[in-house]
């Protein structure tokens, strides 16, 4: 697997841990828990993290 191919990986994996995280946050309850919330952020932080990755990525194949 290339650089490109981890990326989409890892944004895929982190897609599914928030949803997972947010189903279990409804099945649990604890919507408004603040460790849950601090949780989902983190992920939704990461994930944007791993969004420019990939992108810069895709735009460093695209120069060559």
């Amino acid at each position: 697997m290339d650089n490109l191919d981890n990326a989409k990986h890892d944004h895929q994996k982190n897609k599914s841990d928030i949803v997972n995280l947010v189903k279990q946050m409804f099945a649990l309850d604890k919507w408004g828990d603040v460790e849950y919330k601090k949780e989902l952020q983190d992920l939704v932080k990461k994930d944007e993290d791993l969004v420019k990755e990939v992108t810069r990525i895709i735009k460093e194949k695209n120069k060559t």
